[in-house]
C-alpha cells in the first residue's frame, strides 16, 4: 500500500517539480553581442527570434517560438527556438505541448539534452498518472541523457554560470526519473542512489525529496535518515501551501516512525525543526532515534546480556521460537536448549508457571507468556506422570513440575513430560470433580470448599478429600465463606 500512497501524493505534488529554468536561458548582454542583427542575412529573422525570446508570458513566448520555427525552418537558431519553446510550455504548465515539440526535436537531434530531459520528465509525469507504458521510454531518455550530458556544448545564449545551473537541473531530472523507475521496481538501494543526486540538484523538489524518503523507509533494514527527508517533504509542501500533500506525507512517515521506534515520541519535534528551516539532517540524526528491536533481535540481545540458564521460561520461548530466523538466532537457540538440558540434568524437573487453557486427566494445554495467556494461545503441552484429579480449572494460573523434552519453533510449542502439580498449586486446582473419584488422599491441610449436589457447601481438608465425597460436584481453593 505504501507505493500506491506515494504515487497519489506525487500527482498532487507534480506541479512543484522543477522542469527547466527559462530565466537562465535569457541571453546575457555579452552573449547578445554574438547575435548582432547584422550577422543575419535576413535581419527579420533576428528580429522575429528576439521578439519571441523577450515575450514575458510563457505561453505566448512558446507560441512565438513555434511561429519562428515555421517561418525560418533553416535558421541556425532553429534548435534554440525548439528548446526555448519547450521550456516556455513547461513554464506555462502545459507539458503535453512541450512533449510534442520534444519529439520533433529528437527527430532532428537525437542527442539533444533538453529534448531528452523533456522526454524523461513528461514520461515520468505520465507514469505517475498511471500510464505504466510511459516509464520505459522515460528511462531510456534519462539514461541517454546522462550519457550525452558531459559532451553537451554550451549554447551561445548561456553564460558559464547559467550553463552549469541548467546542466545540474537537467541531471536532476534524469536522476529523478531513474530513481522513480527503481522505486517502482522496489529496488530501494538503486532508487536511493539516483534520488540522492536528484535531491542534491534540487533540494526543494517535493516529488524527489518525498520519494527519496520512501526509498529509505520501505527498505529493510529501515534507513532512519528517511524520517528527516520525510519531514523535509512536509516542510516543502507546507511552504507551497499544499496542506493536503503535507498531511498525506505526514500520515505515511509518522506510521513508519511509529513502527521503527515503537511510539511517536520525538516525531513532531523533528517536523517542527525542519519546517522552521533546518536544511540538512544533523550529523547524529540516525542515532537520535531509538529503534524498537524486532523479536528476533530481542532474542539475540537477551543472550548478549544474560546467561541463558538465568532466563525465564517466557524468555526461553522467545529465543527458541525464532531459531530459524537467521544463523545467529539458530546459534542462540542451541545455547538456550543446552542450558535447559543442563539445568534439568543437574536438578531434575523444572517448575513452569502457566495458565491452563485445556485439561484432561492425562494432558494439559497451557500458555506461558503474557501475550499467549491474553490471547489463549497454546505454548505448552503437558503429559502427566499419572492421571490428574481433580482437574485444574480452565483459566487458572498454576505451576507444574516436569521435564522439557522437546520444542517446536513455529508455531511455538514446549512439551513437558512427567508432569505433576507443584505443591503450591494443589489448592488452586479447582473445578469439577472428575470420575473415577479418588480412593485415597494425603493428610496435608490445604482447605478446599466443596459444592454438593443439593447446592450446599462444605469445607474439606484438601481438594482430594472434597472430591472423594461422591456428593461433591465441584471444589475451589480455600475454606468456604
Amino acid at each position: 500500500m505504501a507505493l500506491l500512497h506515494w504515487l497519489a501524493v506525487a500527482l498532487v505534488a507534480a506541479c512543484t517539480t522543477a522542469s527547466f529554468d527559462v530565466a537562465a536561458q535569457t541571453p546575457a548582454p555579452a552573449q547578445q553581442g554574438q547575435m548582432q542583427r547584422g550577422n543575419f542575412g535576413n535581419p527579420a529573422e533576428y528580429d522575429s527570434y528576439m521578439t519571441a525570446l523577450n515575450t514575458q508570458d510563457p505561453s505566448r513566448r512558446a507560441t512565438a517560438m513555434e511561429v519562428f520555427i515555421a517561418w525560418y525552418p533553416g535558421s541556425v537558431l532553429r534548435i534554440d527556438a525548439y528548446e526555448q519553446a519547450i521550456a516556455a510550455w513547461h513554464a506555462a504548465g502545459q507539458p503535453a505541448k512541450a512533449d510534442v515539440l520534444g519529439v520533433k526535436l529528437l527527430q532532428i537531434d537525437p542527442d539533444n539534452v533538453r529534448a531528452l530531459a523533456n522526454s524523461a520528465y513528461v514520461g515520468r509525469l505520465k507514469a505517475s498518472g498511471g500510464e505504466t507504458a510511459a516509464l520505459a521510454p522515460a528511462v531510456a531518455a534519462a539514461e541517454r541523457g546522462l550519457a550525452v550530458l558531459p559532451k553537451w556544448q554550451k549554447p551561445p545564449l548561456l553564460d558559464d554560470a547559467g550553463f552549469e545551473r541548467v546542466k545540474e537541473q537537467i541531471a536532476g531530472v534524469f536522476n529523478g526519473v531513474l530513481g522513480f523507475a527503481a522505486l517502482q521496481a522496489k529496488d530501494y538501494e538503486k532508487a536511493r542512489k539516483y534520488y540522492r543526486l536528484a535531491v542534491a540538484a534540487d533540494p526543494t523538489n517535493l516529488q524527489d525529496v518525498y520519494q527519496f524518503s520512501v526509498s529509505q523507509l520501505e527498505d529493510m533494514p529501515v534507513d532512519a535518515l528517511g524520517f528527516w527527508y520525510g519531514a523535509r517533504a512536509i516542510a516543502i509542501a507546507k511552504a507551497a501551501k499544499n496542506d493536503s500533500a503535507a498531511q498525506d506525507i505526514d500520515r505515511y512517515v509518522r506510521s513508519r516512525y511509529r513502527t521503527y521506534r515503537g511510539n511517536e515520541q520525538g516525531w513532531n519535534q523533528i517536523v517542527q525543526r525542519v519546517v522552521a528551516g533546518e536544511k540538512a539532517p544533523p550529523e547524529n540524526f540516525k542515532k537520535s532515534i531509538p529503534r524498537a528491536m524486532t523479536p528476533p533481535e530481542q532474542a539475540l540481545q537477551l543472550l548478549e546480556d544474560n546467561d541463558p540458564a538465568s532466563l525465564s521460561f517466557a524468555e526461553w520461548a522467545l529465543v527458541l521460537r525464532h531459531r530459524d530466523f537467521s544463523p545467529a538466532n539458530k546459534a542462540a537457540a542451541e545455547k538456550v536448549w543446552k542450558a535447559i538440558n543442563d539445568k534439568q540434568q543437574a536438578g531434575g524437573r523444572l517448575k513452569v508457571p502457566l495458565k491452563v487453557l485445556a485439561a484432561n486427566p492425562d494432558r494439559i494445554e497451557a500458555a506461558i507468556t503474557e501475550e499467549a495467556q491474553k490471547d489463549s494461545v497454546v505454548e505448552l503441552e503437558i503429559v502427566m506422570a499419572r492421571p490428574l484429579s481433580p482437574l485444574p480449572a480452565v483459566g487458572s494460573k498454576i505451576a507444574m513440575l516436569g521435564v522439557l523434552s522437546e520444542y517446536r519453533p513455529q508455531p511455538f510449542l514446549f512439551r513437558l513430560t512427567r508432569g505433576e502439580l507443584a505443591p503450591e498449586s494443589m489448592p488452586v486446582a479447582g473445578g469439577p470433580c472428575a470420575d473415577p473419584r479418588p480412593q485415597m488422599c494425603t493428610q496435608d491441610y490445604r482447605p478446599a470448599c466443596g459444592t454438593r449436589r443439593d447446592g450446599s457447601r462444605q469445607t474439606y481438608s484438601n481438594a482430594c478429600s472434597a472430591c472423594s465425597d461422591a456428593q461433591v460436584m465441584t471444589q475451589a481453593a480455600g475454606a468456604c465463606p
